[in-house]
């Protein structure tokens, strides 16, 4: 629970916030030219696993961050930030039902084929824990960002269509604005908080980037050259990640 003096600065902030809003503020998303920019210098796409277990680890992802979002939303010092979490979660909630149809079309047991992608994420999750639910509505503002632009270049290399219907699945609805925003309120009511999620923040850095790795192929996960071959794109991510960030006023 806050201190008495932070929910008081969080309740004065509260009412003042709604006249602010972020005016004027750019996108905080990465634009599809820039991402096929990364592309067409990386062939990333040459790493993809097959289509089933692609959609299986990123129905896995979203499964797993729509429960994170919900439980942070139980824990919110505020009504407005509830709430902005657990639309976020039924965001993730969705684009895991789009997902699981489309898993459907290629294996016979969708619970069975969700299950060792669902192990993996939870190991995942299990490192990024914190008692403090605004650190866990920062592990999913970065996991959402970080591993949407690379899973997006990631998914060019799946069939054509598929890639398109990926693509549109994993775009951003809103729902990092809206987490973003969660954050935002908490930065304002105390500085104390910008070191402490920036160090948070830069924590999750490595892990999420073994998460993506995850997604790759399996035969070519441990190959060599793919370390050369990733490189410079983590080098692009890292820096979408950190424009992110930089706008939250964190440092990475």
């Amino acid at each position: 629970m806050p201190s008495a003096l932070c929910q008081r600065r969080y309740t004065f902030f509260m009412a003042w916030w709604g006249k602010k809003k972020g005016a004027g503020k750019p996108p905080r998303t990465v634009s599809a030219s820039t991402l096929d920019t990364v592309t067409s210098r990386v062939d990333v796409g040459s790493l993809a696993p097959p289509v089933a277990d692609y959609v299986a680890m990123a129905a896995a992802l979203q499964l797993t961050l729509a429960g994170e979002l919900a439980a942070a939303s139980r824990e919110a010092w505020s009504s407005e930030d509830a709430d902005d979490l657990i639309v976020s979660s039924g965001m993730a909630m969705d684009r895991y039902r789009e997902f699981r149809e489309i898993l459907a079309d290629y294996v016979e047991d969708v619970s069975h084929a969700l299950a060792e992608p669902r192990e993996k994420i939870s190991r995942h999750f299990e490192r990024f824990a914190s008692p403090r639910w605004y650190e866990d509505v920062a592990t999913a503002y970065v996991v959402t960002g970080f591993a949407r632009d690379f899973w997006h270049l990631l998914a060019t290399g799946l069939p054509p269509a598929m890639t398109t219907k990926i693509h549109d699945i994993i775009a951003d609805r809103g729902d990092e604005e809206m987490m973003a925003r969660v954050l935002e309120r908490l930065l304002a009511v105390d500085t104390r908080y910008t070191s402490r999620l920036s160090l948070w923040c830069r924590r999750l850095v490595g892990d999420t980037m073994l998460l993506c790795r995850d997604a790759i192929a399996a035969g070519q996960s441990q190959a060599p050259e793919t370390e050369v071959r990733l490189e410079p794109v983590f080098t692009d991510v890292v820096a979408h990640h950190t424009r992110r960030l930089d706008r939250l006023g964190l440092i990475a």
